[in-house]
């Protein structure tokens, strides 16, 4: 059952115009009405705005009602919440990359009870502000754009096949979002018409153009830009150029893989038997779990790769067991000694 919210202790706030006389006859403003009133949750808290309107008596003057601009700005129209609560969900979840479920605990420990499903509510708000302040960020940098022109960065995604596809058009230099669009589909009609037709209406230079090798995107722009140079990204290049290396090297890490795991399941059950107070079984523990986490490694095209990583650090973990294995004859300790025989074993073990 929904519990009622307790307004009883909330604070209340009168928001009142900034003029307090008329533009026209420069007489005194009365009070009109209250034109909204709302319990609004802000990060300090809850509030109870009222926004007074207020206007001028004479009939000679136009009937024009005065609002308070601080009124209207302090949220959204129709939303119950501040800008800031709407700004500081947004940063949580795109700058910090927090989880609705966290989001929500930093919420309830500022005693602002949302649910989960209204904080995506609230996602889409900050993101419909952000779209809303794209225009201002370009007017921003037009001395610059106008100066030494655009270089649009062109790409596109596609989350699962046959579904929608998010555009996003970037100034290349100075890493801004022009345009972002979500289109049914990658024709180069559209791609034309809804991500380059809007940046040639701004009214730059735009002296080059960066994408990958999609056969629509290049049709697009040599359809609407005829003389613009169009360059395929470096990092697609790349990553296609390196696919047979990339491939190869994931093929020796299957096979180094394959033959060490079959080689560290007996050494680890010998350890296993192994009593818990010698101190070399303790220490070759410690080389089999950096077996485990070596073997564990991954690779990312075109550059970093998995199966050289593997090898380099097999060959690391082989010098460090020779030497060890070179001082096995000196006698440290006691039980190091009587246990030598049994850690030995499972020394060549690893090393054959």
């Amino acid at each position: 059952m929904r519990k009622a919210k307790d307004n009883k202790n909330i604070l209340k706030r009168y928001y009142r115009p900034t003029i307090t006389t008329c533009p026209r006859c420069n007489t005194l403003l009365h009070r009109h009405w209250t034109l909204w009133d709302k319990y609004l949750i802000t990060l300090d808290g809850r509030i109870h705005i009222f926004s007074l309107g207020y206007s001028c008596n004479r009939r000679r003057c136009s009937r024009v009602i005065y609002r308070s601009d601080e009124a209207e700005h302090l949220s959204p129209k129709g939303s119950s919440f501040g800008f800031d609560v709407i700004a500081q969900i947004g940063w949580w979840r795109f700058w910090d990359h927090r989880t609705l479920d966290e989001i929500a605990a930093l919420l309830n420990a500022k005693c602002l009870p949302v649910s989960r499903r209204h904080i995506l509510n609230l996602i889409g708000d900050f993101l419909a502000l952000l779209r809303a302040t794209q225009p201002a960020k370009i007017e921003a940098h037009r001395a610059y754009f106008k100066r030494h022109g655009v270089v649009i960065s062109l790409d596109g995604m596609e989350p699962e096949q046959g579904n929608e596809m998010l555009f996003v058009v970037r100034e290349a230099n100075l890493d801004l979002t022009l345009v972002a669009e979500t289109l049914y589909s990658s024709r180069a009609d559209l791609i034309s018409r809804h991500l380059l037709e809007p940046i040639k209406a701004l009214g730059f230079r735009i002296r080059a153009v960066i994408s990958d090798a999609d056969k629509n995107i290049r049709r697009a722009v040599e359809t609407s830009l005829p003389d613009c140079p169009h360059q395929a990204c470096q990092v697609h290049c790349l990553c296609e150029a390196g696919a047979p290396i990339f491939e190869a090297d994931r093929a020796m890490k299957t096979d180094l893989r394959r033959d060490l795991r079959a080689k560290l399941r007996p050494s680890s059950r010998a350890l296993s038997q192994a009593p818990q107070d010698d101190p070399q079984s303790a220490v070759l523990m410690d080389y089999c779990e950096a077996l485990r986490d070596a073997l564990r490694a991954d690779g990312i095209s075109p550059f970093k790769l998995a199966g050289l990583k593997l090898y380099d650090e097999l060959h690391r973990l082989e010098m460090s067991l020779r030497r060890c294995q070179k001082k096995r004859n000196t006698v440290s300790c006691l039980p190091c000694w009587t246990s030598r025989s049994s850690a030995t074993n499972t020394l060549s073990l690893i090393l054959n």
